[in-house]
């Protein structure tokens, strides 16, 4: 089996759900149509406001960059996105557009321009990095609902894979996390940089490196992958939602099935 790279959505999906993993990184498939029920406006939503920030940081002016980040959100939800979910969201990015200009700088130091929205990668892992600065800190956006406690929510992002990865493949000396909130008022955080120690990179190296010893030995074999419905179907009094490849787990490929997915695509 070539070893393909590991981002950090795919070693997530396989902790959640080695099933939903091979559906996707390894039999390379993904829905064919987009869905509330499996929060897909909500990532798209997040794209949108990573690439907001990338603009902001390549000296784009204000309208220019909201008008840019409105079109696309209408073009992307368009049709599928029930009126209330998009009106929220809609107003969040607004806010959220005005707000950034209004209190950070493109030439504050969080990220360097020609280090904005870039690949990194190394022989096993690839990712796509929100931004880094010129002294090694990583500059991560994420759009997200209100937490109780601010600290617990940022800790939980500092110590994800996803930043551990970035960490690691840019041997960054700290992180430095953002959150713009979904849910009114629609504020922005920023929280203060994180120094990392060379020795705990070193762990998380470890760490990643064994995850990814672990994957690669199961091999292409879709029985080496349990479905695990408890980290793919959210079940709670008020939804049922679905993992998107309910249908393949059930059914496996059939001429039914097949119908309703694609092939991946790579993040260009």
């Amino acid at each position: 089996m070539e070893k393909h790279k590991l981002s950090a959505s795919a070693l997530n999906t396989f902790l959640k759900s080695p099933k939903s993993y091979y559906w996707r990184y390894i039999a390379k498939l993904e829905p064919l149509q987009n869905s509330v029920a499996t929060y897909d406006h909500d990532k798209i939503c997040g794209i949108l406001w990573a690439e907001f920030v990338d603009r902001f940081y390549k000296g784009v002016p204000e309208a220019e960059n909201l008008k840019v980040t409105l079109a696309k959100w209408f073009d992307q939800t368009d049709g599928w996105v029930p009126e209330k979910a998009r009106d929220r969201l809609t107003k969040a990015l607004e806010s959220w557009g005005a707000s950034y200009y209004q209190m950070f700088n493109p030439e504050d130091g969080a990220r360097a321009a020609d280090k904005s929205e870039m690949l990194v990668e190394n022989d096993r892992f690839l990712g796509y990095l929100d931004g880094l600065s010129d002294d090694g800190i990583v500059h991560e956006v994420k759009s997200t609902s209100r937490s109780p406690q601010l600290a617990g929510q940022l800790w939980k992002v500092q110590n994800s894979i996803q930043v551990k990865l970035y960490t690691v493949l840019t041997k960054a000396k700290g992180t430095m996390i953002e959150f713009a909130f979904k849910d009114a008022p629609y504020a922005l955080f920023r929280g203060p940089v994180e120094f990392i120690s060379e020795a705990k990179r070193n762990s998380w190296e470890q760490e990643l490196n064994g995850l990814a010893d672990y994957i690669y030995s199961l091999g292409e074999d879709p029985h080496n992958y349990p479905c695990h419905p408890d980290g793919c179907c959210l079940v709670t009094k008020g939804i049922t939602s679905m993992c998107s490849y309910e249908l393949l787990c059930t059914d496996g490929i059939t001429d039914l099935t097949k119908h309703g997915y694609k092939k991946k695509e790579r993040r260009k």
